[in-house]
């Protein structure tokens, strides 16, 4: 065994923020501290002033999901506390990722809470070059190439879209209301309106009905409007589209396009923000800024849209549309 630092270079990565990216042109693969889709979590614009990365490398998070690791296979800029290692002899891909292997399974001697690895990551027990197993040269990773991917990878087709914005730029965000003081019934009643809760599922939502006279009309909100699950053990990030007439909770936040959007692409919004519910945690909501900065796809033109209505009208539940 030798320390990480004789076999690789080690270097802090860009250190950029995603929300401050730009993506007129997206070209480069931005690298987060994610352990899923090989850590890149979104696509940016190249910057005059700051050469990308090369493919083949290397990259470490020593925060969020601890010592993440993964070989680029493109050009990228990395977020805040990523390391990226650069093999000091040639190495083959499939050394690259048993050393990305080797790394992550020393992920049990960090925590996320105050214990990262950024001062020890050099320091690093990996087996040395000679002691890499035969079979690792061995085993075609290849070999999956032509196969088709999972349904949860694939996202049965989920549209891709070349632009990208924070949400803030795309919606305007309210917030709920308090649930002290309000008086819930579990029935439907005469001038009734649901009150909205966080949940995991569409119906687990209504949390009860309250006399729709008791709330101010700013409070209201119409069937088919785009809201968030922003707090809850496990609700956090759970984004639908009202199917009835609502007022939303303290721990919801309502998302008012700031131009025309059809039930199909508040739907895909709803569907894009779920899907970074991994950027949260029970410590980390996404609540103001946080929910704010997300990055999501910009739909910029009617050819977009189209391709959006078209996906959405081809899900299971499309006749409830």
């Amino acid at each position: 065994m030798v320390v990480l630092e004789e076999i690789f270079d080690i270097q802090y990565g860009n250190k950029f923020d995603l929300n401050k990216m730009t993506f007129d042109n997206p070209s480069v693969n931005f690298v987060g501290r994610s352990a899923k889709n090989n850590g890149v979590t979104s696509f940016v614009d190249e910057k005059e002033t700051v050469k990308p990365f090369n493919n083949g490398l290397i990259t470490v998070a020593l925060g969020g999901s601890i010592l993440a690791s993964f070989v680029q296979v493109k050009k990228f800029y990395t977020g805040q506390n990523i390391v990226v290692l650069s093999a000091k002899k040639e190495m083959s891909i499939n050394q690259k990722l048993y050393y990305c292997m080797a790394i992550r399974n020393n992920e049990f001697r960090f925590s996320a809470f105050g214990r990262e690895a950024n001062r020890t990551l050099k320091n690093l027990l990996v087996p040395s070059v000679d002691e890499i197993p035969e079979w690792v040269d061995g085993y075609d990773i290849f070999r999956f190439d032509d196969a088709p991917l999972p349904l949860e990878e694939n996202n049965m087709g989920f549209p891709i879209l070349n632009s990208r914005a924070r949400l803030d730029e795309i919606f305007i965000v309210y917030n709920g209301i308090a649930s002290t003081k309000i008086e819930l019934y579990s029935d439907k009643r005469e001038n009734s309106i649901a009150f909205v809760r966080p949940a995991r599922t569409h119906q687990r939502t209504l949390s009860g009905f309250l006399d729709k006279k008791s709330v101010e009309k700013k409070h209201i909100y119409p069937k088919g409007t785009l809201f968030v699950s922003t707090n809850g053990e496990g609700s956090h990030s759970y984004s639908y589209v009202s199917t009835m007439e609502f007022v939303p909770n303290s721990d919801v936040s309502v998302l008012i396009p700031k131009e025309g959007m059809s039930v199909e692409e508040k739907i895909y919004y709803a569907l894009c923000i779920t899907k970074n519910r991994y950027r949260f945690s029970y410590g980390r909501k996404p609540k103001g800024k946080r929910l704010k900065s997300l990055i999501l796809p910009k739909i910029s033109d009617s050819d977009e849209s189209e391709k959006i209505i078209s996906f959405i009208r081809s899900l299971p539940f499309s006749s409830a549309i």
